[in-house]
């Protein structure tokens, strides 16, 4: 059974037939993502909390002022949201995911964990405030994400039920920078100042320190300004620091790339959604690099998603300057500060973390440090309450230029938290990058409920060993046809879809990535079966033991419609008895001559009253002696919610000898009502052991 599994994907050749790579298929380029024209609307979400912390209702759009670069603008929409507790989501019945349900109204949380610009020093800091929040902060029903910078898997889940996996994820998170602890270090403020010639003052500080630990020999001869040997050049210590600023500077804009890039993702995927998006940055900092068009970036996508940056600062509060790795020096790490550097050591410090700042600050976020985080942390989730103001700039320019936003409340003792501004459009379009993911297909895999442009549903069935430690795993996706423009043929419908498939582990395990062309081409009978059960889009995988989430995005070529879908499973452990995931369906294909019929895979549970059902399973870890057979009971039924059996069949012994797989199948006939929602079980039981396995899942039955 688990062979034919394996081939299933070729048994639906003649409804879809499957390209190679997006890069190597042959097919011509998708088309370009086309957006339509930003509308010259600003939108700024205001929190007004009063003298204690709370938030402050009830305010109107004549209670507000906005100042934009020193001109007042007239307030044209006006919104005040006021979030309840969030409800509890329910728990999962059901073994099939679908984008098909609007983005709920509970509260998202998404947490960007910078291990690019986090030490091993730090790491704990992070790792311990980031549970804390999940544990003790954030309430039943609140939904969080948490991203790497690094670009490793995202994991989201929902509380309470997902707590634990949420926790687990970060304890596997690991600060990814080793910061050069020698007397030779170079600062990441102090290299990108002297890569960029900025300030020569630092170029003389850097040269002083390097000397003072014998870096480099006294330059110039002990001249007062070291800078000048640049134009002298009388010392080889001067082209020393200028290379490894040099290097030092190229490995700061690859961090700085990667922590902002992922940011702006996140923001762009959130652009749809409505209301006060809560990003939190979990970092040591970075620096602020004014030539970097990241930056701009950033901020423009958080305006137009309505999102705010928060900025945890989690570098030890105790001490910056004296730590190893950090500006400063002690006894341990051997290296001496001069007394002329001693005030530009603290200034460096804060130096150090001015981009990361500066990005909440923008965004109308705040930034929590010390050594308690928790208040500053319960104050970010408190906000359930703020208000939206939007206007029409009255600077209509697009000049690409920052313009700053001030906003004041006719109320006395409060606190306004607000975004300080924007970076107004550009009419000099980004040149598009070949080498990264088109940004329909990103935003999609980024976006955490979901698109639904395209309805999509999706399931996983894990089967038996492929490879050693891994097991054999197949998602199994469709895709609502009506939402497709095909063309007609003389009958038979045609088209094209981009289709991009990742999973992600819990336990850090390396991404696995799928990305195809799928050329349509169904004749009439097939476009008849797909209009009723959807497009069949299935991926293998061999996975390690662990918890997963795939996400699968959709895109018709022919009117850049996308869809988006995630889904959770599991793979468990191949060395215990189990069962592999039971196929359950109502579709099948002749085989060959003299074969038995074939099972297709589907990826729902709905069927109809009185529908004939086809459930497939091996039974894996069996035990057996040397001489007799495996041998174990097998029993199912189907029950209505109160647990009432409606059809099933008592416990029957089936056998196999050591060469012979325990393959089951069952045929199964549902009964003819009433519609309404039903349980399937399964028991199985190994007759040498006496150890038992039951699965359950959840089934529709319709009219």
């Amino acid at each position: 059974m688990t062979l034919r599994l394996s081939r299933a994907a070729a048994l639906l050749a003649c409804l879809i037939l499957v390209a190679g790579s997006v890069r190597g298929d042959g097919q011509t380029a998708p088309p370009q993502a086309v957006f339509p024209t930003r509308i010259e609307a600003v939108t700024v979400d205001v929190v007004v909390l009063d003298r204690d912390g709370n938030p402050v209702e009830g305010l109107t759009g004549d209670d507000f002022t906005v100042i934009e670069s020193g001109t007042p603008q007239t307030i044209t929409t006006f919104d005040a949201v006021s979030l309840a507790e969030s409800a509890p989501a329910p728990p999962r019945a059901s073994r099939i995911s679908t984008n098909a349900a609007a983005p709920d109204t509970n509260r998202w949380f998404f947490l960007v964990f910078d291990d690019v610009h986090l030490s091993a020093l730090s790491t704990r800091r992070a790792r311990e405030a980031v549970q804390q929040f999940i544990t003790e902060v954030l309430g039943a029903g609140d939904r969080v994400l948490i991203a790497p910078t690094s670009g490793a898997g995202w994991w989201t889940g929902t509380l309470p039920q997902d707590r634990e996996s949420l926790v687990a994820f970060v304890a596997g998170l690991q600060g990814q920078r080793i910061p050069d602890t020698t007397a030779s270090r170079i600062y990441d403020y102090e290299a990108m100042v002297i890569a960029l010639d900025r300030d020569r003052s630092i170029f003389g500080e850097v040269a002083r320190r390097f000397f003072d630990n014998g870096v480099i020999s006294e330059p110039c001869g002990g001249s007062p300004e070291p800078w000048r040997c640049a134009e002298l050049d009388t010392s080889s210590g001067i082209g020393l620091i200028r290379a490894m600023a040099r290097q030092a500077y190229a490995d700061v804009t690859v961090r700085l790339q990667a922590s902002l890039e992922t940011m702006a993702r996140i923001a762009a995927a959130l652009a749809e959604a409505r209301g006060r998006k809560t990003l939190l940055l979990v970092s040591e900092g970075f620096v602020m690099d004014t030539t970097r068009p990241e930056f701009r970036e950033l901020i423009q996508t958080a305006r137009e998603a309505n999102a705010a940056v928060h900025f945890l600062d989690v570098r030890d509060p105790g001490g910056i300057t004296g730590q190893p790795g950090i500006a400063g020096g002690n006894a341990e790490s051997g290296r001496v500060v001069a007394t002329q550097d001693a005030t530009a050591t603290f200034s460096l410090a804060n130096r150090e973390a001015e981009g990361a700042s500066s990005v909440a600050l923008d965004t109308g976020g705040t930034i929590v440090s010390g050594a308690n985080p928790l208040p500053g942390l319960r104050r970010i989730a408190a906000q359930r309450a703020y208000y939206l103001l939007g206007y029409s700039p009255t600077d209509t320019r697009r000049d690409g230029s920052f313009r700053k936003i001030q906003v004041t409340v006719n109320r006395p003792d409060v606190q306004i938290i607000a975004r300080s501004g924007y970076y107004a459009t550009a009419d000099e379009p980004r040149p598009a990058d070949p080498d990264r993911l088109d940004p329909a297909l990103r935003a999609g895999l980024d976006v955490p409920f979901g698109a639904s442009g395209i309805p999509l549903r999706m399931t996983s069935y894990v089967f038996g060993p492929r490879g050693e430690g891994r097991l054999q795993t197949m998602l199994v996706a469709e895709a609502d046809v009506s939402a497709l423009t095909l063309d007609d043929r003389g009958g038979r419908h045609a088209g094209q879809l981009d289709t991009f498939m990742t999973v992600a582990g819990a336990s850090r395990e390396a991404i696995e990535r799928d990305q195809r062309v799928v050329n349509l081409d169904l004749p009439p009978e097939a476009f008849e079966l797909a209009r009723l059960n959807g497009i069949p889009l299935l991926r293998e995988f061999a996975l390690p033991a662990g918890r997963y989430q795939a996400t699968l995005v959709v895109r018709d070529r022919a009117t850049g419609m996308v869809g988006a879908v995630r889904h959770e499973f599991e793979v468990p452990q191949a060395d215990q008895l189990r069962i592999t995931t039971p196929l359950v369906t109502d579709t099948v294909q002749p085989g060959a001559a003299g074969q038995p019929l074939r099972l297709i895979p589907i990826a729902r549970r709905a069927f109809p009253a009185g529908a004939r059902l086809a459930i497939a399973f091996d039974v894996i870890g069996a035990a057996q002696t040397s001489t007799g057979p495996r041998r174990v009971m097998v029993e199912y039924s189907v029950r209505t919610p109160d647990g009432a059996q409606v059809t099933g069949a008592p416990a029957r012994e089936v056998a196999a000898d050591r060469d012979a797989g325990l393959a089951i199948t069952i045929g199964v006939r549902l009964p003819d009502g009433p519609p309404g929602e039903y349980t399937l079980h399964i028991g199985v039981r190994d007759a040498l052991t006496g150890r038992t396995v039951e699965h359950v899942e959840a089934i529709t039955i319709g009219p």
